[in-house]
């Protein structure tokens, strides 16, 4: 199955021009992440399709996952 992947701020390193990755069925974000190298504890949000969930979330053919790091500011 395919997702979309669109890494955000010091993320975009690993996936400079983040697009759709190919993936087993059943595979789960914590799969995803490890697949394209990112630890888990690089990763603040995720979120598939709009919508916020954990790591543990299964992904579907065709689903968007935007991920987002821990991002301080004033």
């Amino acid at each position: 199955m395919k997702v979309e992947i669109k890494l955000f701020a010091s993320l975009q390193k690993f996936m400079p021009n983040a697009e759709k990755v190919e993936l087993d069925n059943n595979c789960t974000v914590l799969d995803l992440l490890e697949k394209i190298g990112i630890n888990s504890s690089e990763v603040a949000i995720i979120l598939v399709n709009g919508r916020h969930v954990d790591l543990d979330q299964r992904l579907h053919e065709g689903e968007t996952v935007a991920i987002f790091p821990p991002i301080a500011g004033g």
